[in-house]
Order: C-alpha cells, then sequence, then structure tokens
C-alpha cells in the first residue's frame, strides 16, 4: 500500500464532471423568481420598471448564506417555540422548601441547638476537606477483593472497611462468560478475509503535522488545545484521508471524534466549491453526542472558508432544522429517526450526494433499537461512498453491520474496550447491611469532596436520578439531572450547567455514560453498579480522560453480578499492569457521620412528596397553557396547518407493510 505523503490526498469529487447534476434545483429557482417577477409586473403601471426587482445571484448559483450555528447556552426555549415562563423551575420549590424548614426549625424550642450543631458540622466539614487529601494517602490501602470470610458487626466495619484482606479467587459464572468470550475468536475468524490485511497502521506520531494535514486545519487544532494525535487519530488519519473503508475501536475518551472529523474536512478543502451539496452524513445515537460533535466540528473548522455544518436532531425546532438542511450543508450531523423523518418529509433536503459516510457509537446505536432505520438509511444514500465506522465494542452485530455497509475495510482496535483508562483510581465501598443508606453515603462523600470538584454520579433508573436530586437539594448540595425522562431544551440546560460549572454534580443514568465529553471531570461515583463490567468501564471512563487523572468511587451489595464486576476490574488491572496513578483502592467511611444524614433524609420524607407533588402540578398547569395555546393556534392558522403535506413516518404500520410488500416482489 502507498504511503501517505503530503502530495497524495484523496479529495472529494476530484473532476468536476463527477459533481451531481442539480439543474433540477435551479429549475425550481428560476420559477420561483420568474412568478415573484411577474407578480410584481402586475401590480406595476404599464412601461414602469419595478424598483425592487434584484437579481439574486447566490441562489441563481446554488450557494447559501452560512449558517451561523445553534446557540444551545442562550436560545433553547426560543428554538423551541416555548416561553421560559412555563417552565418548572424545580431548584425553586427545593429552595423554597428548604428555607420553610429552616424556619420551622427556628421556630421550635430546639431551634438554636440544632443552628449550632450546623454550624459545628460545617466546620467540621471544612476541616473534613482539608484532610481529605491525607486520609486517602494514609488509608486508601490496595485494594484486592472484598473478604467473604469476615462479617464485621457494625462497630467493627469502620475500621476494618479501609483494609480489606486479599481475597481468594473463585471462579464466578459472569467471569467464566466473559472468559469465553474472550477465547471464542469463531465469530471475528469467520469474517477476517472480509477485511483488508494489507491496510498498515501508521505508527503513533509526535505531532499533527506529521499527518498530512493543512495549516487551516493545524490552527483549529490549536485553539482546541491539542497537542499530539492519540493513537486512534495516528491509525485513522493517514488511512481516512486516501479513502479508505474503515471499522476503528477504541476505549472510551480516546478521541474518536477528532479521528474521523480531521481527514472529512481536509478532504473538503479540496471539493468543488460552485455548488452546494451535502457530502458528509454523520449518525450518532443521542442527540448530546451530536451537539458535541457539532461543537468539535466547528472549532476545528473555524480557519476554513465555506464549510458549514448542520445537524438534524429530535427535540429541537423543526422547521429551523428544514431551513438549516435547505442550504445544503457540507456536513450533516444526525440521529437515524431524525435524518430519516428529513428524508421523507422534507422536500429540499435530500442524500443524493452524500460521499462519506461515519457511524460514530455504532454499537450503541444497535443497542437502541436503531438496526431497521440505519439498513433504510444505507439504501437511500449512493453506494458509492467512503465510510467509517466507529465502535467501542466488536461483536455479531457490528460485524453483519459491516459486511453490509463497508467494503474492504481496514480494521483499527486501539486497546480493549474492557480495560479502563489509564490515569484512574477505583475506589469500591463494600455496603454490606448499609444498602439502604446509599443516599447518606452519597451525600457523606460529596460533603467531603472539594466544592467544586466536577462529579458525575451514575444511577440505574430515571425516578430515582430524579428523587436522589430533590433529597440532595433539600441537603443543600446543588446538583443537576440527565436522563431520558427530561425534554431536550431540560437536557441540554444540564449539560451546559455542568459544563459551565455552575453546578459540580451531575445525576445522570446510562444515557451520559457513553459519548460525552465533558472536560475536566474528576470523580465519578456509582451509586448504582451497572449490569455489566463493559458499562462499568464505560462510566468511568468520563474521568480520566486526555492523559489526566480521575477518581472513581463504587457503591458494591452483596449480589453475585456486582461482585464478578470488581473481580473483573481487579483482574483487568492486574493484566494492563498496576501504576501509582492507576491502582484500586479501598475508601474508609465513617458510618458514624453516614447514619446521623441517614435520619436527616428520614425526616425530610414528607417534604421530598411536597416538592414532587408542587413540580407534578406545576407541570400539568405548563400543559394546560401549551394545549391552550395550541388551540389558539389551530383556530388563527386553521387553513395554513391544513394545506401542509402529511407527515410520514419511517416506523408507521402502513409504511411497514407497503416496504414488505416491495420485499416480496
Amino acid at each position: 500500500m502507498k504511503p501517505v505523503t503530503a502530495d497524495f490526498i484523496a479529495t472529494i469529487s476530484d473532476n468536476e464532471a463527477d459533481v451531481p447534476d442539480l439543474d433540477d434545483d435551479l429549475d425550481e429557482v428560476e420559477d420561483v423568481q420568474t412568478k415573484q417577477a411577474v407578480s410584481s409586473k402586475k401590480s406595476q403601471p404599464k412601461g414602469d420598471v419595478n424598483p425592487l426587482f434584484q437579481f439574486d445571484e447566490d441562489a441563481f448559483l446554488g450557494k447559501t448564506v452560512a449558517f451561523n450555528g445553534w446557540d444551545f447556552s442562550s436560545k433553547i426555549d426560543q428554538s423551541n417555540g416555548s416561553a421560559s415562563t412555563s417552565r418548572v423551575d424545580l431548584d425553586a420549590i427545593i429552595k423554597r422548601k428548604r428555607s420553610s424548614n429552616v424556619e420551622s426549625a427556628s421556630d421550635s424550642d430546639q431551634g438554636e441547638g440544632n443552628d449550632e450543631d450546623s454550624d459545628d458540622s460545617s466546620d467540621d466539614d471544612d476541616d473534613d476537606d482539608d484532610d481529605d487529601d491525607d486520609d486517602d494517602n494514609n488509608n486508601a490501602e490496595e485494594f484486592t477483593g472484598f473478604d467473604d470470610t469476615v462479617q464485621p458487626s457494625e462497630s467493627e466495619s469502620v475500621a476494618e472497611s479501609g483494609s480489606e484482606e486479599e481475597l481468594e479467587h473463585v471462579p464466578h459464572p459472569m467471569d467464566l462468560e466473559s472468559d469465553s468470550e474472550d477465547d471464542n475468536g469463531d465469530d471475528e475468524q469467520a469474517i477476517a478475509d472480509f477485511y483488508d490485511k494489507d491496510a498498515k497502521v501508521t505508527a503513533l506520531q509526535s505531532s499533527f503535522s506529521a499527518l498530512s494535514l493543512s495549516r487551516p486545519l493545524l490552527r483549529g487544532i490549536a485553539n482546541l488545545g491539542y497537542l499530539r494525535p492519540t493513537p486512534v487519530q495516528s491509525a485513522v488519519i493517514p488511512l481516512a484521508l486516501m479513502g479508505k473503508d474503515i471499522v476503528a475501536g477504541a476505549q472510551t475518551g480516546s478521541g474518536k471524534t477528532a479521528a474521523y472529523l480531521l481527514p472529512v474536512l481536509e478532504r473538503l478543502m479540496y471539493r468543488p466549491s460552485k455548488i452546494a451539496a451535502t457530502r458528509v452524513l454523520v449518525l450518532v445515537p443521542t442527540r448530546e453526542l451530536a451537539i458535541q460533535v457539532n461543537e468539535v466540528g466547528q472549532k476545528l473548522s473555524a480557519n476554513i472558508p465555506d464549510i458549514r455544518i448542520g445537524m438534524a436532531v429530535g427535540g429541537l425546532n423543526l422547521r429551523m432544522q428544514e431551513k438549516e438542511l435547505k442550504t445544503r450543508p457540507e456536513i450533516v450531523i444526525s440521529t437515524p429517526g431524525r435524518l430519516i423523518d428529513h428524508i421523507r418529509n422534507s422536500p429540499s433536503f435530500h442524500v443524493d450526494t452524500v460521499e462519506i459516510l461515519i457511524m460514530d457509537e455504532a454499537d450503541r446505536m444497535l443497542e437502541d433499537g436503531f438496526s431497521q432505520e440505519l439498513k433504510e438509511i444505507l439504501r437511500l444514500i449512493p453506494a458509492k461512498r467512503q465510510t467509517l465506522l466507529f465502535s467501542a465494542t466488536m461483536n455479531s452485530r457490528i460485524d453483519s453491520l459491516v459486511q453490509l455497509s463497508l467494503h474492504k475495510p481496514a480494521r483499527i482496535m486501539i486497546d480493549s474496550h474492557k480495560q479502563a483508562a489509564g490515569g484512574l483510581t477505583q475506589e469500591f465501598v463494600r455496603l454490606r447491611k448499609h444498602t439502604q443508606k446509599r443516599s447518606a453515603l452519597l451525600a457523606w462523600i460529596l460533603k467531603q469532596l472539594p466544592a467544586h470538584m466536577r462529579t458525575m454520579i451514575f444511577v440505574s433508573r430515571k425516578d430515582e436520578a430524579h428523587r436522589l436530586r430533590v433529597v440532595l437539594g433539600l441537603l443543600g448540595l446543588r446538583v443537576e439531572e440527565l436522563h431520558g425522562s427530561l425534554t431536550q431544551e431540560q437536557r441540554l440546560q444540564s449539560v451546559e450547567s455542568f459544563r459551565s460549572a455552575n453546578v459540580s454534580c451531575l445525576i445522570c443514568t446510562d444515557l451520559a455514560s457513553r459519548g460525552l465529553d465533558i472536560p475536566n471531570v474528576q470523580m465519578v461515583v456509582n451509586y448504582e453498579m451497572p449490569k455489566t463490567h463493559e458499562i462499568y468501564v464505560h462510566r468511568v471512563g468520563r474521568t480520566a480522560r486526555a492523559g489526566k487523572s480521575g477518581h472513581s468511587i463504587s457503591f458494591v451489595d452483596e449480589s453475585s453480578s456486582e461482585r464478578a464486576i470488581v473481580r473483573q476490574a481487579i483482574k483487568a488491572l492486574e493484566k494492563n499492569g498496576k501504576t501509582e496513578e492507576n491502582k484500586i483502592v479501598s475508601r474508609t467511611v465513617d458510618w458514624t457521620a453516614v447514619e446521623a444524614l441517614q435520619e436527616e433524609i428520614d425526616s425530610l420524607k414528607d417534604t421530598v412528596t411536597e416538592v414532587l407533588e408542587e413540580e407534578k402540578a406545576q407541570k400539568e398547569i405548563a400543559v394546560a397553557e401549551m394545549e391552550l395555546k395550541k388551540s389558539q393556534n389551530l383556530i388563527e392558522h386553521n387553513d395554513e396547518i391544513k394545506a401542509r403535506p402529511k407527515r410520514t413516518w419511517f416506523s408507521s404500520e402502513s409504511a411497514s407493510s407497503k416496504k414488505n410488500k416491495k420485499h416480496k416482489r
């Protein structure tokens, strides 16, 4: 295979003759202009020239006005078409309930004593913050496993929780299953011949300038603060510049987004610029990841003229997206469902000109049930294209997708998906009989951490995330939540507040365990352990990214599945090699202080119920106002709404039946 040189770059549509013919679109523009001229001519007296007529050269040539992008931080509610006053302010409800509790406590006979105790406790918390590093250094002993033979009493657990004895390894069904998966290479061997064995991965480069990237891109890389390419970037960029199909897998936080955006932007610099066309399609599983990819792409292309990036995701204003896609941006970032929606229902948008397809987090898209949508998209876009597929895991479903959509791809696997990131200190807290005190334990840990330490807290259920936010808020800890029950506006606001350090704690489900790159996350807390070790790796991978160090704390109960995850974490660390920055330790817990916090949480049960009921009532009022506004719009704009064509959906029964009949034929 030819080595990559500075003067060899596979450009997009090298020959102008290969550019798709868009004469039909130009005819539409001319027809519209003709109709406008005729109408204006009728309104003018005979013999007079219309002084308002202007020849739109840009529209005639197919050029468009650059789109400035989405302003998610300040205009979220405007883009959604809803007034900010209709939102339910949960923080205000929590603050009001908390202040009323303080006032009621101060009116009681024991109010002064409670206030003094709270002042003393705050002083103690400050002392604990100062001594936290010492505790970690002195009491955080190397962790080798849980001791099944020792069952200390509650008074002894405080002293012994920080010094566990070495665990004698006992084979567990989950361990055996994972080992069999590692040893079983039949599935991979069956499609080994499908990959391009001659594609050689470039050695790790010390600088981006060695990857044949242009100066505008190098300036964008410098603005993002990237110093040197990561392993996946060094391997992917040269092959992608040559136009090869690629299947890449790497651990979380390895820089996959820049690995596929940089070669795409480099090739777009050599595109024919006379006619606007969508040439690159990026598919991602979640809206938040789409927004993140868009942000990185905007920064990398800041110094490249006439590169426009569009988005098509759910939860944002549909009309604004249609208007943006009508300008035919060079790159479109989308979720599979919304992309099919626009293909079917936006007449000005089509994918006939797509020349590069990128599927990011492909395994997660398949897990989320997007397999049929992906197959439909692959059927609609041109077969002659370059395809880049990125996935953290490689299984039979991924392999079938690879065989379906790629041609002789180069396979690049960087590190193992079952291995935690380097520079990560993993801590495990054994709950034993304290399983019901998770909330108090979490509050105690958060009070030990520095006030501005950015922490992500993972839970398993959406309702538990919401309840936990209310409980911690009533304890005086300001947190945000991120899960699927929130509206898109609320999800964007939560991510933005956490990124901008307005709040230091984010409670989330596995929605945020993969894909999202929130910088400078210093701590990850597994409030509830995940179902598999793979999900655990993705969770703790939110910290210790890009060469930085990080901590993770996991609450482990006595179930065999959670203990198996701990065994696998120890096994993965021993396989990779322990270092001073990459280790597993056991944390000492002051269960007496935790029990005191649990008593306080128990006393707040009625207040938590009141907060949730008041929030529910405000939501019902907001929904009623929205329905009233909707009814008013139907009355005022009835003719316009009825004149719009009906939208079709990919998953509708009628569409499915038609598709099945077509396949039978």
